[in-house]
């Protein structure tokens, strides 16, 4: 952000200044004291963001908000949280295929048909000791009827189900932030 884009902040949210490389560790404390939003103030947003991506092994995956004939939208269930199907993208993918692609494996659903761009999200975790720097391109999909999905077992899937919108309590008290940026950006889209 730059200095005009001062953003308004709420409890449990704050500015960091860029350092550059120390932004890393910066954020994690921040992270560590119980920081709810942090926002990185820096004058050059690319030259930042590459040197804070340049830390990690960067991982580009694609995935989906899909939705069936009833409005209902496609959930999992995968490391004891609940999710929406996504997928990393293979070597000279194109974004799109990739989402419509992990969809259909992650779920057994077919029959879909990709409306927009929804959504980047990024997160970050540990892989056998290195950090991971995770982009995810998120689209609005619509599956022609409403087959039952069936979950992707080898992938650590265990459920896979069509959720109303009125029912995502059920979700968002059992997912990732990430998750929930989706979902809001969702809702805001319609």
């Amino acid at each position: 952000m730059e200095d005009s884009d001062e953003p308004t902040l709420t409890k449990g949210q704050e500015i960091i200044v860029s350092q550059g490389k120390a932004d890393t560790m910066l954020i994690e404390s921040a992270i560590s004291a119980g920081s709810k939003g942090i926002y990185v103030k820096c004058r050059d947003v690319e030259y930042s963001w590459n040197e804070f991506a340049s830390q990690f092994l960067v991982i580009r995956a694609a995935g989906g908000v899909v939705l069936n004939d009833l409005g209902e939208v496609l959930f999992i269930h995968r490391l004891e949280k609940w999710d929406l199907p996504k997928g990393k993208v293979e070597e000279n993918e194109a974004i799109e295929l990739a989402a419509i692609r992990e969809v259909e494996e992650e779920c057994s659903i077919d029959k879909l048909e990709l409306e927009k761009h929804l959504i980047t999200t990024y997160h970050t975790y540990a892989l056998k000791g290195q950090q991971v720097l995770k982009s995810t391109d998120w689209f609005i999909m619509k599956h022609a009827g409403h087959d039952s999905p069936k979950p992707q077992t080898i992938e650590g899937i265990t459920d896979a189900r069509w959720i109303a919108q009125t029912d995502w309590t059920l979700v968002e008290s059992n997912t990732f932030p990430s998750v929930i940026d989706v979902m809001k950006a969702f809702q805001a889209s319609r």
